[in-house]
């Protein structure tokens, strides 16, 4: 035996070592490739403009999703490429930071006072929702939300 088993456990160690940081290395490239291509902004307008409603529709939390997403089903569809970016730039931002902007509890971040959002509060104060349970079930319904 040319190596006992102290010597066989280093090298077993250092080749592990050595593979770990190469996978390591390769799956860092790949999740950078699509995190590249997730956040590309699509040429066709009309993806992008189907990606604005799905985003808005899968918030994880349902009032938020309700109000964006009725919100994006009747403004996105007609918005222009500037108009997408204001609301682009809105989606970007966390739920909880959407819902008390939009609901005026937090102020309006200087990079999103933009006339879109301006809309999107002016919307929000309308109670798109209603004021009832079955108008919020209608509202739910309506957007095709669960």
């Amino acid at each position: 035996r040319l190596f006992g088993p102290t010597a066989r456990s280093a090298i077993g160690a250092r080749w592990l070592s050595d593979l770990s940081a190469e996978l390591e290395a390769r799956a860092s490239e790949r999740f950078e490739a699509m995190t590249a291509a997730h956040r590309a902004v699509p040429d066709d307008i009309a993806v992008r403009r189907k990606r604005l409603i799905y985003r808005s529709k899968q918030r994880g939390w349902l009032e938020v999703d309700l109000l964006l997403g009725t919100f994006a089903t009747d403004r996105v569809p007609r918005m222009d490429s500037e108009e997408c970016d204001q609301y682009e730039a809105i989606l970007n931002r966390e739920t909880i930071d959407i819902f008390n902007i939009i609901t005026s509890k937090d102020p309006t971040p200087p990079d999103l006072d933009t006339p879109m959002m301006a809309a999107l509060k002016a919307f929000c104060l309308s109670s798109p929702l209603g004021t009832t349970a079955d108008a919020y079930a209608d509202a739910k319904a309506h957007a095709n939300l669960t």
